[in-house]
């Protein structure tokens, strides 16, 4: 019933998504998938959206600059899920760039994008986001931090597989040997980037991982209220930490 006007609610949803409500990312990256093949899953899917975003005017995102320049560090969370989209089986990447300090967290940009293969694994779709945000988010942003700042800048990469740590720091893996044909990766291209010390690759939890929320839904109230905290949306009445 919503398919005639269904791109250009989406279309408007994703303009304010881009600019400053990057919790909206993930159901309008899905939603714009679908206009070709509309259902009515999608108009339910749609007018939730509408209920939330309606229930969240005052949700804002906030960045807090409390450090001198030489004291800031960018930071690079990247995510994804395994197998999301029940109809094409395809995983989605996310990426959050922010800026962080002691006393400092500012948001730069965010993704939500679905990959262009299925991955056999998490820990494929793991190094496939990885690949993306890097390339996309963090080096471009890199490139402009080094003649803002006088030492020389470094990225913070966020990861929280294991797994998918232990093959972007050796670049070899013979299970993946495929990625470079159906993902278009170069794992030798990233190794790179570690060895040279342009990025430095770290381990987070599930509870820091500010890239969560891109890549899947969530059904509980205080997972999804941290996950707001880590892409600094908050409330006007709320302490930002």
């Amino acid at each position: 019933d919503l398919q005639p006007i269904a791109a250009q609610v989406c279309m408007k949803i994703l303009y304010g998504a881009r600019a400053a409500r990057y919790d909206l990312w993930r159901a309008i990256r899905g939603l714009a998938t679908c206009f070709t093949k509309w259902t009515t899953t999608n108009d339910r899917q749609l007018v939730r959206l509408i209920a939330y975003l309606n229930s969240t005017l005052e949700l804002k995102m906030i960045g807090h600059v409390g450090d001198p320049i030489e004291n800031l560090v960018l930071s690079l969370y990247t995510d994804a899920d395994h197998a999301g989209c029940t109809r094409t089986m395809k995983s989605t990447s996310g990426v959050f760039l922010c800026v962080c300090g002691p006393n400092t967290r500012f948001p730069i940009s965010a993704s939500s994008k679905k990959q262009t293969a299925i991955s056999h694994s998490s820990t494929e779709s793991e190094i496939v986001a990885a690949d993306h945000g890097m390339r996309t988010e963090g080096l471009p942003l890199l490139a402009l931090w080094a003649v803002l700042t006088p030492t020389p800048p470094v990225l913070y990469h966020w990861e929280g597989n294991q797994a998918c740590i232990q093959i972007l720091t050796t670049g070899k893996t013979q299970s993946m040997r495929h990625l470079s044909r159906t993902h278009k990766i170069c794992l030798g291209w990233v190794l790179e980037r570690y060895k040279d010390g342009t990025v430095k690759l770290l381990y987070c939890d599930t509870t820091t991982q500010a890239a969560d929320i891109f890549t899947k839904a969530f059904t509980s109230d205080e997972k999804w209220g941290s996950l707001l905290q880590l892409i600094c949306h908050v409330y006007p009445d709320a302490q930002f930490v």
